[in-house]
């Protein structure tokens, strides 16, 4: 394979990446397969640190001093377990509320913290992460759930759910399964042309 062959392989390697992490998502539903399997199946197309924008990380990842404006910041890793534990796929309106969600587990994300977070996501994050007014909406209704789950899932080692099913984690750490499908009927209502959003139930 020479350079230019080379060049066209990964690229064309990288959107079969892209489309996968597009279409990946582990429903509520879901019930029989451990934690661990389902991280799994993410392998293929999962993101590394070094990926993600550094203008996110200044804000997301806890190795930056920076993230504690917030809250709620959490690797990689962690991330990923909570898009499972709330069964959300990958994309723009997942990440929002899987996000607020995991903030609004923290109990400290006041008004103040909100509004400033969603302006940094709209205007400061690179084109493809910005947050919309619909992202505005569920990144808020994630805080709200959020709030309400009785563990604070930035401090969680979630090495230790590996072997759990989701709803044995849920379950664990108080992640109410029933608010979470009212939160999902309330989007999937106010969002009828979002794919996000119509395939969650």
């Amino acid at each position: 394979m020479n350079p230019n062959q080379y060049k066209i392989f990964m690229k064309e390697q990288k959107g079969v990446s892209q489309k996968l992490s597009e279409e990946w998502i582990f429903p509520l539903s879901g019930q029989r397969k451990t934690l661990k399997y389902v991280l799994k199946g993410m392998e293929a197309f999962k993101l590394a640190q070094e990926d993600i924008p550094l203008r996110i990380r200044l804000l997301e990842n806890p190795k930056y001093i920076s993230s504690k404006l917030f809250g709620g910041a959490v690797d990689l890793f962690t991330h990923d377990c909570v898009h499972v534990l709330l069964g959300r796929g990958l994309l723009l309106k997942d990440e929002a509320f899987v996000i607020g969600y995991t903030m609004g587990s923290t109990k400290n994300m006041k008004r103040w913290r909100r509004n400033l977070f969603m302006f940094f996501s709209k205007y400061l994050y690179p084109s493809g992460y910005r947050f919309g007014e619909e992202e505005r909406f569920i990144f808020n209704m994630g805080v709200k759930a959020g709030g309400q789950c009785r563990t604070d899932l930035s401090k969680v080692d979630f090495n230790d759910y590996v072997n759990h099913t989701p709803t044995g984690a849920r379950r664990l750490l108080g992640v109410d399964k029933a608010l979470l499908n009212q939160c999902y009927e309330l989007e999937k209502s106010f969002f009828p042309d979002s794919p996000e959003s119509q395939r969650l139930l």
